[in-house]
């Protein structure tokens, strides 16, 4: 049985964190607090076709481009002739979950299907969140959302109470904390204890 008090398991994390996601982030320190983000996404990353085939097998990406015809009118009144931009919305708000935040999930969720994880934990107070319980229900995988939701007087922020109502819609356990290091404990707890990705 492991020792769970807060040191403890602190001491654990890169281990917790290599079970987890099968990555060893030791490999990309530089320095003590630099990071090689480029070596990782190399070693990590998929090709953009398998990206696409990922997104589209729940529903992400494809969100249309919308012109602004009024301020691309505006823009042309004020600038040189010949000058004037065309000005274009991407709507990320068509994703499954209403959220750019889709197409990093699908990709995370997709990722412990193929390792063969039952399920995936996310610790955010937002848009993430949602994204990785709507990919996760697609994927038929459990869902734990890790939120920072309650200041130090133990009062509930409304923009990530309504978040968690978004995750739990999608059917994920969603654990309310207060802002604070705890939260890091709790997400490395819940992935030692569960064995998720």
């Amino acid at each position: 049985m492991n020792d769970n008090s807060y040191k403890s398991v602190m001491s654990r994390r890169k281990e917790i964190m290599k079970a987890s996601v099968g990555v060893d982030y030791d490999r990309y320190e530089l320095d003590g607090i630099a990071f090689d983000y480029e070596a990782l996404m190399k070693d990590t990353s998929y090709p953009f076709e398998e990206i696409r085939k990922i997104q589209s097998e729940t529903g992400v990406g494809c969100t249309p481009l919308i012109e602004l015809k009024n301020i691309t009118r505006l823009v042309r009144s004020i600038s040189e002739r010949g000058k004037g931009a065309r000005i274009f919305l991407k709507d990320e708000a068509t994703n499954p979950s209403g959220s750019f935040k889709d197409r990093r999930a699908s990709i995370s969720v997709a990722r412990a299907r193929e390792l063969g994880y039952r399920g995936v934990i996310a610790a955010t107070s937002g848009n993430y969140g949602a994204a990785v319980a709507s990919q996760s229900m697609k994927r038929a995988l459990k869902c734990i959302i890790v939120q920072e939701c309650y200041d130090s007087k133990g009062r509930g922020q409304p923009e990530i109470l309504e978040k968690a109502r978004a995750c739990e819609a999608y059917g994920a356990e969603v654990a309310q904390l207060t802002v604070g290091p705890e939260l890091f404990y709790y997400f490395l707890l819940l992935l030692e204890e569960t064995g998720f990705f």
